[in-house]
């Protein structure tokens, strides 16, 4: 019987073997950000996406083993749907999701973009699954996104792309109310708000002085959080406009800009952008624009609104902001005087689209009830909603307490002039009208008390009275069956772990 070769050369010479094939299978797929794959991530998120794909393509035609190019097909993927908002697309598109991050372990586990991508990709088709209700597949996405990325974090710390995604989920994870967060340590993440908004601040101080890709991502990523934690729209708007949105020819910016001017209460600005916004088959369609110049002109009270939520229940195939939009259709009609086109549309937003997201349960709530809004505190709520204070204040002062007399009015009266007084710096009088509409609304199914007391809570933390900040907070989640439960407790939650 032949024995094996057991001398030092022969062991040698198979380890090197072993050594070259795997240094060549290694390096056979590789991460290349090169200019072609830059080019076709700008149009990305730009919202051509047919620009992004096609150069996507050219680039897997000349460099097939460069799997930045299969990563950024993930992001084509997750601005459809999230352009389009339908389910059709989102699980035509989903099939793609396990043979993409199939292709990308098979990368070179030496570049920092190895993990960074596969967790990219997870939390991308995270953030979709949570927008079509699919919460138990979000979460092991998000779990696998935290596990990569603080993975990563360690083995490339100089690696500034990685604080983008995880400035995001530190920040998500810290504002997640305390009575689910046992499931969050369960699964063996931490997060803290200030941590995320310092990580994804420090990031985008990080782009200005160098040239790094995500700069324009990380802005948009960083306002969004800052209006929606922080409750700070005065600082989101003041970072997408020193970071030059919005950029010609970009439909995202353009959404950023209008999102953050809408609900950060710059409507003027908002509207100009929009009015101005790139038009064309070079972009994706994205009826929810629609949406955000109808709501715009309803904040300003003017008469052609319902037009534009008319345009956007038409245009969108999707479930959600349709109840929102015929009451807001409902709303423009009452501001006419129509009361018969209003019960036609309010009827509708009972019947028609999802109630997923708080404007939806908000709309049908009050499909479901028996009366009308009343006009003089519509049009004060609108007025005040879009920066318009002294008009929104003209309103109340045409109303008293005494014009009221169901308790659900009474508390809106004082619950709509202590909003007024708050933005208008009177804080002593704000917290005593935010204290009566937390008695007289602390039972209803309305979310004034629970937003008083939320508002509460931020004028005692910047006065650095911390026990009774902490306590407002408390009393807002404490809130239960409320129209925006879930957007006030994650703010209040925000709140209290920045007092911590």
């Amino acid at each position: 019987m032949n024995k094996l070769p057991t001398n030092k050369k022969f062991l040698s010479a198979v380890l090197m073997g072993i050594f070259v094939f795997t240094s060549f299978c290694l390096s056979a797929q590789t991460f290349d950000f090169n200019d072609n794959c830059r080019k076709a991530y700008n149009a990305t998120i730009a919202l051509k996406l047919n620009e992004g794909s096609l150069l996507l393509k050219a680039e897997v035609k000349k460099n097939p083993d460069n799997l930045i190019a299969l990563y950024l097909e993930n992001y084509v993927d997750f601005l459809t749907v999230y352009t389009s908002d339908t389910r059709s697309e989102y699980e035509l598109l989903k099939k793609n999701k396990e043979v993409r991050l199939s292709l990308l372990m098979s990368g070179d586990p030496r570049s920092p973009y190895y993990l960074f991508t596969q967790a990219e990709v997870n939390l991308q088709w995270a953030a979709l699954s949570i927008k079509f209700g699919e919460y138990m597949n979000s979460i092991f996405e998000i779990r696998k996104a935290y596990k990569l990325l603080e993975e990563n974090e360690k083995e490339f710390p100089d690696f500034n792309a990685n604080k983008k995604s995880l400035g995001v989920l530190y920040a998500l994870l810290g504002s997640v109310p305390d009575k689910y967060k046992w499931g969050v340590n369960l699964l063996g993440m931490e997060g803290s708000v200030e941590k995320g908004i310092s990580y994804l601040k420090e990031t985008v101080e990080f782009g200005k002085k160098n040239d790094f890709i995500y700069q324009e991502e990380t802005v948009t990523i960083y306002a969004f959080l800052l209006l929606h934690l922080q409750n700070d729209g005065e600082t989101a708007w003041e970072i997408i406009k020193t970071n030059g949105f919005p950029k010609k020819g970009n439909l995202m910016n353009v959404y950023t800009c209008a999102h953050i001017g809408v609900y950060g209460k710059h409507t003027d600005e908002a509207l100009r952008i929009l009015n101005a916004q790139p038009t064309g088959n070079g972009f994706a369609p994205f009826a929810f624009l629609n949406y955000l110049t109808g709501l715009a002109k309803l904040n300003k009270i003017d008469s052609d609104a319902d037009s534009y939520f008319k345009k956007f229940v038409a245009e969108y195939k999707g479930e959600n902001h349709i109840k929102s939009s015929f009451q807001k259709i409902a709303w423009s009609y009452l501001q006419k005087g129509d009361t018969v086109n209003y019960f036609h549309f309010i009827n509708k937003a009972e019947n028609l689209g999802g109630s997923m997201v708080d404007a939806d349960k908000q709309a049908l709530k009050e499909a479901q009830g028996s009366r009308m809004p009343n006009i003089s505190l519509l049009r004060a709520r609108l007025l005040f909603d879009g920066g318009y204070y002294q008009k929104a204040a003209d309103e109340m002062n045409k109303i008293s307490e005494a014009n009221f007399r169901t308790v659900e009015e009474q508390t809106e009266y004082f619950y709509r002039t202590a909003r007024i007084y708050d933005e208008w710096n009177k804080k002593d009088s704000a917290i005593i009208l935010y204290n009566k509409t937390i008695e007289k609304g602390k039972d209803l199914p309305r979310y004034f008390a629970a937003n008083a007391a939320f508002e509460s809570g931020k004028i005692y933390e910047k006065r650095g009275v911390k026990e009774k900040a902490i306590e407002c907070y408390n009393l807002c989640m404490s809130f239960e069956n409320h129209e925006y439960k879930n957007g006030l407790d994650q703010k209040a939650k925000a709140g209290l772990n920045r007092l911590k």
